[in-house]
């Protein structure tokens, strides 16, 4: 399916700042007049509640839930973010396949299937990777009072690791600076690391925009990119 709106993939570590800044990158097309959607990561009820019950039950082992997280976000790509992308949206996804891909790494629920299933999704027009330091993710995971979910089971049972939650953002950083790294170079993606919140993103999205109308050719013209 050819698309003609924009999809933009938004990534980072749980803390990075990431759901403030989708909010920016959403107000900044709509003020432009681009009709734009957020799509979040693992929407689908049904799987996040069977998520629950098999994690409640000690059945939710790496693979598993690496398949379901799979699932849910393919079933979020056909029934959303493509259809929208055809119809000229300005798709923000609040995670894409990359947070699968880094999470099988961390998880250790191997990688063979992740790759291959990550090649029937599209590649993102602008990766955005908010790169905040892992310390201050997790401070802030710390006063919001919300547990870090993940299954790596060696990392849950180590008597070894003072702090595990921070040593698995540290593992999860370093994952996808590895990953982007290569997608840098074999995909010459458009990749914009936000290292701050004081960053502009919309400074980002400008470099983005006037790189695409370059590429296009279209000089200035939104009306190809899909204007309300």
């Amino acid at each position: 399916m050819k698309k003609k709106g924009i999809l933009i993939a938004v990534e980072g570590i749980s803390g990075s700042g990431k759901s403030e800044g989708i909010k920016e990158v959403f107000e900044y097309y709509k003020s432009r007049g681009y009709r734009a959607s957020i799509v979040e990561w693992n929407s689908n009820k049904r799987i996040r509640c069977l998520m629950e019950l098999l994690n409640r039950r000690k059945l939710l082992t790496p693979l598993v839930y690496s398949v379901l997280q799979w699932l849910s976000f393919y079933i979020d790509y056909f029934i959303k973010i493509m259809p929208l992308l055809k119809r000229g949206y300005v798709v923000i996804a609040d995670r894409y396949v990359y947070t699968a891909l880094t999470r099988d790494v961390v998880n250790g629920a191997g990688t063979a299937h992740g790759l291959i299933l990550r090649s029937i999704a599209a590649e993102p027009d602008l990766l955005m990777f908010f790169d905040t330091s892992p310390h201050v993710c997790h401070d802030r995971i710390s006063l919001r009072g919300k547990a870090l979910f993940h299954t790596n089971k060696f990392i849950m049972n180590s008597r070894l690791l003072k702090n595990k939650d921070l040593y698995y953002l540290k593992r999860l950083r370093r994952e996808y600076l590895k990953l982007l790294s290569k997608l840098n170079t074999d995909k010459d993606m458009h990749i914009a690391f936000i290292n701050d919140c004081s960053t502009d993103i919309s400074k980002h999205i400008d470099c983005y925009m006037d790189i695409k109308k370059g590429r296009a050719g279209i000089s200035g013209d939104k009306t190809q990119i899909s204007l309300k």
